[in-house]
């Protein structure tokens, strides 16, 4: 179905402003998200130096170096701060607002380019704008999950007008898009799948044309047996990574067995905790997305394309184990498979169609709903994922203008945060992951970028959970390092002595933990027992505390 071009540009430009408005920030002020105040961190060591430390090798910029990260991020970030004059905090803002308008913009034309239903390609477009993990990826973050995710529908649009046009400079274009993409996440790379789908989809849309034509007499026949096959092998590669956990790479028992709701390691177990992992991600809809299948099958798609979003829905099927960083490359195929299973069917009864038309609206209306309720479900319920507290963002100011030495905190996030804010190196290095090495040790000047050392990791194994190929070779343990501090007693040789080889001359102590410190779990700190008896406070926020250790 086709709309009036006026119809349809209006509607779209709602669909612009509903991004805006669920993106918008009601009830915080600050940043939110674990790895925000780290890449914040990288953002603003490049507006101070003028260049990213971390880039020791053309890897670097891809994350697969030794002390590196995916660049793209830090660099945009510090780019739009600097020529926008803008603070890094506002940067973030503006750069989520922006992705999800191009999560519209790009669902649209990808959907449009697939189908020409201007209906099909809006509906795809609100219900991938407000899919649950793309809002919380794009919402006052500086995570690259949501850059990924709003640039998967661009290389699904360019790979689709290469089917019609055939123009070879669609195909440099989608490299040119999965270089961008693996520049600003590792997981970029699982874009790759997308171009197998496309590569196989040419010669599969041949041999079933052929084997159409060639079976004509048995139209029923063979329509019944190329859904049952379709459908069958869908679910066969389904349940392999359960019959065989490991055989896809991650164990589906490790990333599934425990959920919101559920734990075990039987199959309806794992299966439930599945569908609820990825429908808080996807939406509401999501169980639709088995419907768009087995429609999408039956009526035997004719086109190159249609066979390209076909087998790119079975292709990344036995990627489903991959629970933490899949959801990026897979919201805008579940979405395509949830219209497809959801659009009524044109038919010549009125009744039918205005019964059929009510359900979708209906249904429509409670995906919304989902999602504002989503948007702020992580970052209320899980600390890592919260904004930046007031009081904590007012101790990260006075450490910006008070502190002229470095600081270590008794606990990761807190340390991360101050780092944002303050600008001033901290230990522990990482934010909430309280990293053993990292690019962190090269901005905050821990290690001189002349001393790096790697060794290569051998290349069976190498995977997609693969942080990096590169490892480095004698560089300081900031992890052991942070430990040994807080585990020996204030005044001691071994303590001075990191303390002095990391500059550190401030502690930003946690209050409600004042004898402990945090590694994976809180554990007794006798550090923290002398440092209060034996230093004096400069700051105190009530949630945190600076004192200063001489």
């Amino acid at each position: 179905m086709k709309l009036p071009p006026k119809v349809t540009y209006s509607l779209l430009a709602s669909l612009v402003l509903v991004s805006i408005v669920f993106r918008y920030p009601l009830d915080f002020g600050h940043e939110t998200g674990s790895d925000t105040t780290f890449i914040h961190s990288l953002s603003d060591s490049i507006m101070q130096s003028g260049f990213a430390v971390w880039i020791l090798h053309p890897t670097s910029y891809f994350g697969l170096y030794a002390l590196s990260y995916p660049s793209g991020m830090p660099f945009m970030l510090a780019s739009l701060s600097s020529t926008g004059g803008i603070s890094l905090e506002g940067g973030m803002l503006i750069s989520g607002v922006m992705f999800g308008i191009v999560g519209v913009l790009g669902s649209f034309t990808a959907a449009r380019a697939a189908k020409d239903d201007d209906r099909f390609a809006l509906i795809v477009a609100l219900l991938f704008s407000i899919s649950p993990f793309f809002l919380k990826q794009t919402t006052w973050i500086g995570s690259s999950r949501g850059v990924v995710t709003a640039l998967v529908p661009s290389l699904f649009l360019v790979l689709l007008i290469y089917m019609r046009r055939s123009n070879p400079r669609h195909i440099a274009l989608a490299l040119i898009l999965i270089v961008t993409m693996m520049a600003y996440h590792r997981m970029g790379e699982l874009t790759l799948f997308v171009l197998i789908a496309f590569v196989f989809a040419i010669p599969f849309h041949r041999v079933t044309q052929r084997l159409r034509f060639a079976l004509a007499k048995y139209e029923n026949t063979f329509r019944f047996a190329s859904t049952g096959a379709g459908f069958a092998a869908f679910l066969g590669l389904f349940y392999v990574q359960f019959l065989f956990p490991g055989v896809a790479g991650p164990n589906v028992v490790d990333q599934y067995g425990t959920g919101a709701f559920l734990s075990g390691s039987s199959f309806p177990v794992l299966l439930l905790n599945m569908a609820i992992g990825l429908g808080g991600k996807v939406g509401l809809l999501f169980p639709l997305a088995v419907v768009g299948v087995l429609r999408y099958v039956w009526k035997r798609p004719k086109e190159d394309r249609d066979k390209f979003l076909l087998v790119a829905a079975f292709i990344v099927v036995p990627l489903l184990s991959l629970r933490d960083y899949i959801a990026e490359f897979l919201v805008f195929t579940f979405v395509i498979l949830i219209v497809l299973a959801l659009l009524p069917r044109r038919d010549s009864l009125t009744k039918r169609r205005v019964a059929a038309a009510a359900l979708v609206f209906v249904l429509l209306l409670g995906a919304v709903g989902f999602s504002w309720y989503m948007k702020d479900y992580w970052r209320e319920r899980y600390y890592s994922d919260s904004a930046i507290p007031d009081d904590l963002y007012s101790t990260g100011v006075y450490l910006r203008w008070r502190a002229d030495a470095n600081i270590i905190s008794n606990e990761g996030m807190s340390a991360g945060r101050a780092a944002a804010i303050s600008g001033r190196p901290v230990l522990p290095i990482g934010g909430a992951s309280i990293h053993w090495t990292g690019p962190q040790q090269l901005t905050f000047g821990f290690v001189d970028p002349n001393s790096v050392g790697v060794r290569a990791l051998p290349l069976t194994s190498i995977s997609f959970q693969t942080d990096e190929i590169f490892l480095p070779v004698g560089v300081p343990n900031a992890k052991d390092d942070y430990e040994l501090v807080f585990y020996n007693d204030y005044g001691t040789r071994t303590t001075e002595l990191t303390l002095l080889h990391y500059d550190v001359r401030y502690l930003l102590l946690t209050n409600s933990r004042p004898t402990e410190f945090q590694s994976y779990i809180w554990r007794d700190a006798p550090f923290l027992r002398g440092a209060l008896e034996n230093t004096y406070q400069l700051y105190d926020s009530g949630a945190n505390s600076v004192w200063f250790l001489g």
